[in-house]
Order: structure tokens, then C-alpha cells, then sequence
């Protein structure tokens, strides 16, 4: 006859144990996961650990939250019987492919050290869940995405020992958080929420406001800086600083929510001062030409079809290579154009230049356009910014190709290196590029939202701002123009050496 397994709570050692740990998250991590933990952690798990905490903490990049949420989830279930957990967040996807990740990771550093018989207790399976043998039903981690009907599901769930987590709580909706909150209702229950600070509204952004405990709330706010964690190199904090504009430095890195003025990609000072500060490429370097078109898609009057013609140079986004763009004309902004007829004033647009590169919106009518610039041996560069960037910095850092362009271009207008010298259509190119509204995702991604959506305020599909967008589109490569003397190198090796850079974060 085979010999009855013994349960956790029947081993002689876990009492002892519990009474060691129970109160003790820090001296966890230490003796149990032997994961020493950082000065943030420490505070996190300090925090976490008294009955009916509520902590919300603020994160940017690299200060090991994931590493300390799988500390929290094995310490609950571990420490206190017929315990629950609950994890919700709006990818589960990512979730597993993150949090989960880290949980087996410390499961086996657990069976590997002095408390390895604990390992023998817990099973965990494929579905986003993890149970102590012998109670399926009572003492348990379960994931579940962030809508209603599973956080109805989820705050139906009572016990002395239950924990509800969220992570990327930035985005998670009102409803949901609110409904969690209320489930907590014992004695030794506990909530922590976990997020990038993406958004100055909803639940998340209150519980650092006018919830938290310094306004006579229930929630500690706690906020890790990327430049206070000794996980993150000095080396790589300096390339993301460099890298970044300033609200993405206050929610990537400090951990701080963005400021209300950083809600549109620029202002109207910084618009306007592209107007005045003139030619900003010299004669006597290797710039190129670019014709940049996007084509009306329809939507009646307030959809124009727009052709400007620009000099471009460099492929960086900082440094002496960053890319320069003087706007030079703008010979179409119509919606009196048939579409069958747009690729020849495209091509005549491009005419008095010398080795025009053609970039051109090919979503929707823009299509037939490409096809017929090429079918007349231009060289075009198909736009489709709803992809995804294809550069791994950039897929970390923007939502797709739009995102990417548009912020970029908003950055040089601000950093002296986008220049318009021509007068046509300013007060339409000044209304559009100072009003293109900026949020981010809940990784902190940088997000344009969708046209006609609430952020655009009734704002117009901005088709001259847009086409001026398209040369600071990741992966543009423009003919160096034979006008410029440049730097003594064929245009072969400048072509060849560009290429590389612009393709070698390509996985």
C-alpha cells in the first residue's frame, strides 16, 4: 500500500517556519529564495508585509519588480495557510512570459537551498496557476486578465489569507481595481499594485494622490527610481537618459508620472520656432532629397492630399549624426486631386532634384500611387506606420511606426533640427504639428492615439504634419545628393556604412 503524502501544514518543520517568516518578507528573500534584495526591494517588502497593507508602487526601468513580485507571491502562499493570491494585469501573455518566468526561477533557487523540502509542496501549472499539493480549491495563485467579468469572478474569492495583485496597474481599468479593492475584506488581506506611471488619470494615479496615506488614504505610495538601483549600469542609465525627451525620462526611468504638458508631442513655441531659424544643412555636406506624400483616404473635405519636399541628413537621433530636415516646399495640400492622377504630381513635385528618394503613405489610395511611381522607375519608400518598428530599441520604446516618426520629428523641432523655409500653409503646418496628442502604453511605450479618438480633441487628420513625419521614419535611407561636396567618401561607402547602422539592432 502505497504511503500517504504528507501536506504541508502536517510537516513538522513548517510551523516553525511560518512563525520565522510570516513577518519576516526581507529575511525570505534572504534565507528561503537567497535572493538578497536591494534597498528598493527591502522597502517594497517592508512594505508588503503587514496584515492589510495597500502598497502601490511607481516603478521605471531595471529595479527589479518582476524579481521581487515572484519573492511576494511564493512568501504569501508559503507563510500562511489555505492562503490565496490573485494576479490580474491587462496582458496575460506577458505575464506569464515575465512574472511566471521569475516565479519557476524561484522555485528552483528554493528547492536548491536550505529549504528545499518546500519545493516538494508546490505544483505549477501551465495555465498561469500554482497550488500547494493536496488543495486545488483552497490554497492557491491564480492569474486572471483585467476586465469585469473576471474581477467580479475573482473578487468572489473571501479568506483570512488573501493577497490581489496587480501589475501594469497604470492601465488596468477603474472598475476592475475598484471592484478588487472592495473584496478586501478580512482581517489579514493585502492589495499591491505594480506600474510604469503611463497616465495622469484612474485608479493607479489616485492611489499615489488622493488615496494614498499622505492625504489620509489607505495606500503607500511608493515610487523606485531607474538612478537609485543598483541594477541598472551607470553606462546604460546615461544611453536611456541621452536617449529619452523629458517625459519619457519621468516615466521610464525616475518612476514619476508625466507632466500634463507632455500630453501632445510639442507645443506651439516650439512649432513656430521652425519657422525661424532658417537653412540648418550646408551646401557643402551630403545631404539628399526626399519628396514625402501622403494620400488622402477619403474621409471628404477635412482629408487632404499633401507633397513636400525636403533636404535630409543623417541617421542618428542624437549626436553629430542625428538627422537634420529642411522643409523647402510643400507644391500639394489638396483634396481636389483624384487619386489617379496623384502619382504624376508626385513625380513632378520630385523633378528639379537631383536622386530624389519618393516616400509615400501606402495605406489605403496610396497604394495605387506607390505602384505607379514605381512603375515609372522611381525609388519609393513605402510607408505603412501602423507596424511595428523593426529595431529593437525602438519596439521597446514606441508603439509602431508612427509613434516613432511623429515623436522623433516633434524631438528635432525642439532640438534645432527640423527647419521649414518656406511660408505655404503655415498656419495649417503649425495648427497640426503643436496639437498631435502623445500617451503612453502600459510598458510605457509611446502611443499616438488613434485619429478622431478623445485626445485629438475634433482635431482633423493632420496630412501635412504627417508627411513632414515621414522623414524621420526609422529605416528611411535617402540618396546623398551629387549638389553636396561632402565628406570625401563615395556614395557607395556612405550608403554602405548607413545601412549597417541603421540594420544592426535588427534581430
Amino acid at each position: 500500500m502505497a504511503k500517504k503524502r504528507t501536506l504541508l501544514h502536517e510537516d513538522p518543520r513548517w510551523e516553525d517556519f511560518s512563525d520565522d517568516f510570516a513577518g519576516d518578507l526581507v529575511g525570505f528573500a534572504i534565507d528561503v529564495v537567497e535572493l538578497p534584495p536591494t534597498p528598493q526591494q527591502i522597502t517594497l517588502y517592508n512594505s508588503v508585509a503587514p496584515s492589510r497593507s495597500m502598497v502601490s508602487v511607481s516603478s521605471g526601468h531595471g529595479t527589479g519588480k518582476t524579481t521581487a513580485l515572484a519573492t511576494i507571491v511564493l512568501w504569501h502562499m508559503l507563510c500562511y495557510p489555505q492562503s490565496i493570491t490573485l494576479l490580474t494585469a491587462n496582458d496575460m501573455a506577458q505575464l506569464k512570459a515575465t512574472l511566471w518566468k521569475e516565479i519557476g526561477l524561484a522555485v528552483e533557487r528554493i528547492r536548491r537551498g536550505p529549504y528545499g523540502w518546500l519545493a516538494e509542496h508546490i505544483e505549477i501549472l501551465a495555465n498561469g496557476q500554482m497550488r500547494i499539493i493536496g488543495f486545488p480549491d483552497t490554497w492557491f495563485v491564480e492569474s486572471k486578465t483585467a476586465n469585469e467579468k473576471t474581477a467580479n469572478k475573482m473578487a468572489g474569492r473571501h479568506g483570512e489569507w488573501l493577497m490581489i495583485i496587480g501589475d501594469e496597474a497604470s492601465t488596468l481599468p477603474d472598475a476592475v481595481l475598484t471592484t478588487l479593492r472592495g473584496a478586501l475584506t478580512e482581517e489579514h488581506n493585502r492589495m499591491l499594485l505594480t506600474s510604469q506611471p503611463t497616465r495622469n488619470a484612474g485608479f493607479f494615479y489616485r492611489t499615489h494622490h488622493d488615496l494614498s496615506k499622505l492625504n489620509g488614504g489607505d495606500w503607500t505610495p511608493l515610487v523606485f527610481s531607474s538612478l537609485e538601483s543598483p541594477l541598472v549600469s551607470d553606462q546604460a542609465l546615461k544611453e536611456l537618459w541621452d536617449s529619452y525627451d523629458d517625459d519619457e525620462r519621468r516615466v521610464r526611468l525616475l518612476g514619476q508620472f508625466p507632466q500634463e504638458s507632455g500630453k501632445h508631442m510639442m507645443n506651439l513655441p516650439a512649432a513656430e520656432a521652425m519657422y525661424r531659424r532658417g537653412r540648418i544643412i550646408g551646401d557643402d555636406e551630403p545631404y539628399g532629397w526626399v519628396v514625402l506624400s501622403d494620400i488622402a483616404s477619403g474621409e471628404g473635405l477635412r482629408d487632404k492630399s499633401t507633397v513636400v519636399v525636403a533636404r535630409i541628413i543623417g541617421y542618428g537621433e542624437r549626436g553629430p549624426d542625428a538627422r537634420r530636415v529642411e522643409i523647402v516646399t510643400v507644391p500639394v495640400l489638396t483634396n481636389n486631386v483624384r487619386s489617379n492622377r496623384f502619382a504624376g504630381l508626385v513625380a513632378e513635385s520630385g523633378d528639379p532634384y537631383d536622386g530624389v528618394t519618393y516616400v509615400v503613405d501606402s495605406g489605403g489610395l496610396g497604394i495605387n500611387v506607390c505602384q505607379d511611381l514605381e512603375d515609372m522607375g522611381k525609388p519609393v519608400h513605402r510607408v505603412n506606420w501602423g507596424n511595428p518598428c523593426f529595431q529593437n530599441k525602438n519596439k521597446d520604446r514606441y508603439m509602431n511606426l508612427r509613434a516613432q516618426a511623429m515623436h522623433q520629428a516633434a524631438r528635432a523641432a525642439k532640438e534645432g533640427r527640423l527647419s521649414i523655409l518656406t511660408g505655404e500653409h503655415r498656419k495649417t503646418m503649425l495648427s497640426q504639428s503643436s496639437r498631435i496628442p502623445k500617451t503612453f502604453t502600459d510598458k510605457g511605450r509611446i502611443r499616438v492615439p488613434p485619429k478622431h479618438s478623445k485626445e485629438w480633441e475634433g482635431m482633423p487628420s493632420p496630412d501635412l504634419w504627417d508627411a513632414v513625419c515621414f522623414a524621420f521614419l526609422e529605416g528611411l535611407i535617402y540618396t546623398a545628393s551629387q549638389e553636396g561636396d561632402g565628406d570625401g567618401r563615395s556614395l557607395g561607402d556612405s550608403l554602405e556604412s548607413e545601412a549597417e547602422a541603421l540594420f544592426d539592432d535588427v534581430v
